[in-house]
């Protein structure tokens, strides 16, 4: 029993106490914890009747900036423990999942009783106010020596990259590419790898993901996630479409196509943002 113990305080409580790197098993614990969440709360909205469609997702995605937002004023070592143990992984999913599904329900609600005319548009602008909310800490705690380069830098080769995959996609046979829900999705994960590229290669960060830190130190260079990165969410973004031409049930592809955004987008925007604030 004790060695147990010492297993999960070594390999999950420490690194969440030290916000040190993940390790394999932690890493991998937390994608399952995270898809056994998405197909929770996905049961969830179904038995609620709330619908799942590409609008639900696009109105989600200020909530996971906002995520990443909290987890930048965390790095800042502007939260004292135990509060700042709720921004880091894992807990920081259930903080901004409780946020998110609140938020959705009291919206719903305020629908419901006509004091709004769209629920959803609601919960995006909530979504964003919350998103504006931290950021605005982070301007008022940090210096103001930021490093706006890399908004250039990550952004600008990120809608570029995106861009041309929209174009090109009728030429590949995969024209929904085009929809604002898997053109963000692409546009989540060339902005994760860039910002890794820039941030370890160029301005001496640390990767604490141990798989792409084993590319990075195999190619001798973390540009090598860029075509790695884009090659590996259309190929998921090919089998949830494939796999949703056989179900008469269309939730369960947005809900996966909403959790590739927040493995890609997460992470991108924190990269972002800790780089420009100098976190």
């Amino acid at each position: 029993m004790s060695g147990l113990i010492d297993f999960i305080n070594r390999n999950f409580i420490e690194g969440i106490i030290n916000d040190t790197s993940y390790n394999h098993f932690d890493m991998v614990t937390y994608v399952i914890i995270l898809f056994l969440g998405v197909y929770a709360v996905l049961k969830l909205l179904n038995k609620l009747s709330l619908k799942i469609d590409e609008e639900f997702v696009i109105a989600t995605i200020p909530y996971i900036f906002m995520g990443s937002v909290f987890r930048v004023i965390e790095d800042a070592n502007l939260l004292k423990p135990p509060v700042k143990y709720f921004f880091i992984t894992p807990l920081i999913y259930f903080v901004v999942f409780a946020i998110c599904f609140g938020v959705l329900l009291f919206t719903r609600y305020l629908e419901k009783i006509q004091k709004i005319e769209n629920y959803i548009r609601a919960y995006a602008t909530a979504g964003a106010a919350l998103s504006l909310a931290g950021i605005a800490i982070l301007v008022y705690n940090t210096s103001f020596n930021w490093n706006l380069n890399v908004l250039v830098y990550s952004l600008v080769p990120a809608i570029i990259l995106t861009e041309f995959i929209k174009r090109a996609s009728p030429a590949i046979g995969m024209t929904y590419l085009r929809s604002r829900m898997y053109s963000f999705a692409i546009f989540s994960f060339v902005l994760d790898s860039l910002t890794t590229y820039i941030g370890v290669d160029l301005l001496g960060y640390t990767n604490k993901h141990p798989f792409s830190s084993f590319l990075t130190s195999f190619f001798g260079t973390g540009a090598i996630l860029v075509p790695l990165s884009l090659i590996l969410v259309l190929i998921i973004i090919l089998l949830l479409e494939k796999d949703s031409r056989e179900e008469t049930d269309k939730g369960e592809k947005y809900m996966l196509a909403l959790t590739l955004i927040v493995l890609g987008f997460s992470m991108g925007a924190r990269n972002l943002l800790a780089m420009v604030f100098g976190v």
